[in-house]
């Protein structure tokens, strides 16, 4: 049995090279929505950051585009056998410039910022280089930055209420009954798409929504606190994955990758301890951290 700090460390090395595998993937999915978006007239494309505007003033030509997923495909693998804190940040910086033209401009959502920031945080961290009783805060370090994001939206929800309920606004807030079907009406409306029947039936239960609203806001602002517990890290995985699912259907927020990062970085690894230490066991790098 591993402690907390030993369990800790442990997950987080198999997290760094799933990490890898996921960002090789991710870039595949930047490229297919890239080749959508180019599709699309040039004039739609509006830069939303000032950096943004300074590297891509216009959207991208394909050789461009496919040059910087290269090289951070290449930079993933890299990192995969040989770890640099300096090869970690040009893939974050990679990262982020590949960003630009697909999330982060007026006709696009901005669903990739959770990947980045990720990348970001696991610059510094080095599993060959980690020990469990001394490092292993740094790893409480990565989930924070990651679980804040989700804590910030959580709070900042709490806010918007106590904000329209003090000043009797007379807006809708989440502690109204038809807040959450309102909420899929309109994202259905602008999709231009029919709210299926069985969604419908669902919101008919308007009492059960409002609490079930609430608790789910409660839980998604105390999502930091599971940086510094395992299970409570695990139960807040969970809930971000279902919390996902439900914003993909009924808000038709494509957060697929956002989902798929959450169950990676944040899997308890652990609980499969012994079967990947035979599998690994002739790998220096699982030797090192185990």
């Amino acid at each position: 049995m591993m402690n907390y700090k030993q369990l800790t460390v442990f997950n987080y090395t198999i997290a760094y090279y799933a990490m890898r595998i996921f960002g090789v993937y991710w870039l595949l999915r930047q490229y297919l929505e890239y080749r959508r978006i180019s599709l699309w007239p040039k004039e739609i494309y509006e830069p939303f950051l000032d950096i943004q505007k300074f590297i891509f003033p216009e959207y991208p030509n394909l050789f461009l585009y496919a040059t910087l997923l290269l090289l951070c495909g290449v930079l993933l693998v890299i990192t995969w056998f040989r770890q640099s804190i300096l090869l970690n940040f040009c893939i974050f910086l990679l990262m982020a410039v590949i960003n630009f033209p697909i999330s982060l401009n007026f006709s696009v959502g901005h669903n990739n910022h959770l990947v980045v920031i990720g990348y970001f945080m696991a610059i510094f961290l080095l599993p060959g280089k980690m020990k469990q009783e001394k490092d292993y805060w740094w790893v409480q370090y990565f989930y924070l930055g990651i679980l804040t994001t989700y804590s910030l939206a959580g709070f900042s929800k709490f806010l918007g209420i106590a904000k329209n309920v003090i000043k009797n606004s007379g807006k809708l807030t989440w502690l109204d009954k038809n807040a959450a079907k309102i909420n899929t009406l309109d994202n259905y409306w602008m999709a231009d798409v029919k709210v299926p029947e069985w969604m419908l039936h669902l919101y008919q239960y308007e009492n059960l929504w409002v609490p079930v609203t609430i608790i789910a806001i409660i839980i998604q602002a105390s999502s930091f606190l599971g940086a510094f517990s395992r299970k409570y890290l695990t139960f807040i995985m969970v809930f971000l994955y279902i919390f996902h699912l439900y914003t993909d259907f009924f808000v038709l927020a494509d957060f697929r990758d956002a989902k798929n990062f959450v169950l990676i970085v944040l899997f308890p690894y652990h609980i499969f301890y012994l079967w990947i230490s035979r599998f690994l066991k002739k790998t220096s790098w699982l030797q090192k951290s185990a």
